[in-house]
């Protein structure tokens, strides 16, 4: 049998009595279900069972297997605060048991700091690193891990304080809480509110009044009508003229492709009649210069004729007078018309 399991018998055999001897039966069961579990390498398991048989039967003898668990487990606070509150509270353990709970401080003391925490008002609950530590006054220093920690404060009657320590092994640091008194809330003055606005009263609608007027004539800005003198009718038809222009252009361009198709055909005929053999005859070249000057002559007449309906068309339309006036009833907007 090894040593640890000779220490945690003899720790059993260490308990006074309860005062339910159901409560010391249980945490019996559970701390060597623990010690079981703690030989095989399963700390975790040990811790629960540990801690369950505490919560049973809280002897102080028990801690000391409780800081084995958590040294085994990497969890040096734990372990220091059990066993230290070991050694304060079991007076009556045996001196090798004593001893190696004093062996385990000392080499948790070189790999842990100590955190004083300074706070005036009292009853506040501190947390560090969200695990709560106690409530200020905190009489003893608290251990911590080297590196920064976040200790919070909380008061009901005030705003909780935050403060932020980096820890070194070896060493004590100190951390003030101060909390900031609560603001006094003021009343505020209430605030008027507006009379409600009466509603206008109808206009008084009078039956005998006259009609209303007819609506002006809207001037829409257009130019006066030309005066009878000013009047004409080869005025206000640009477009008409240049229709007019272009017509003759081209029906001077048919005329003389006309003529120059009539002088050509002429010339040949001349030269097919002729059996003398003084001229060189009808030649395909020459019909079809005939052929050419016929169809040019052609076109120019049809677009002659299409200018001379389109001059017509313009000549009628343009320079006509356009008229607005406003419409009424439901639509709004403007009517045109042309006055021929």
């Amino acid at each position: 049998m090894c040593t640890s399991a000779l220490v945690v018998l003899s720790l059993l055999a260490q308990i006074a009595p309860p005062a339910d001897p159901q409560a010391k039966s249980q945490a019996q069961g559970l701390l060597n279900a623990g010690w079981t579990l703690y030989e095989k390498g399963d700390h975790a398991g040990a811790l629960e069972k540990f801690n369950a048989a505490y919560a049973a039967y809280p002897s102080p003898k028990l801690l000391f297997n409780i800081g084995q668990a958590d040294r085994d487990l990497s969890r040096p606070v734990e372990a220091m605060e059990a066993f230290e509150k070991f050694l304060a509270s079991d007076t009556d353990a045996s001196p090798e048991t004593i001893a190696a709970a004093r062996k385990a401080v000392a080499k948790l003391q070189d790999k842990l700091g100590r955190i004083r925490i300074d706070c005036q008002t009292a009853g506040a609950e501190v947390n560090i690193d969200g695990k709560s530590v106690g409530l200020t006054p905190l009489p003893d220093l608290v251990w911590a891990t080297p590196g920064r920690h976040l200790i919070v404060a909380s008061h009901p009657k005030a705003t909780p304080v935050l403060e932020n320590i980096d820890v070194i092994a070896g060493s004590v640091g100190t951390v003030t809480l101060r909390f900031e008194p609560p603001a006094i809330p003021v009343a505020a003055e209430p605030v008027p509110q507006p009379e409600a606005a009466q509603p206008p009263a109808p206009p008084k609608l009078d039956l005998t009044a006259s009609p209303e007027p007819a609506p002006a004539k809207i001037d829409l800005g257009a130019s006066p009508a030309p005066s009878a003198a000013q009047e004409g009718w080869w005025l206000g038809r640009k477009w008409t003229w240049v229709a007019a222009g272009s017509t003759a252009l081209l029906a001077a361009g048919a005329i003389t492709a006309g003529l120059a198709m009539q002088s050509r055909f002429d010339s040949l005929d001349k030269s097919c009649g002729d059996t003398s053999g003084k001229t060189s005859g009808c030649s395909q070249s020459g019909i079809d210069s005939v052929s050419s000057r016929q169809i040019t002559a052609n076109v120019l007449w049809g677009l002659a004729a299409a200018g001379a309906v389109t001059t017509g068309v313009l000549f009628y339309f343009e320079g006509k007078p356009v008229s607005a006036a406003p419409m009424a009833g439901a639509t709004t907007g403007f009517t045109a018309t042309v006055r021929y």
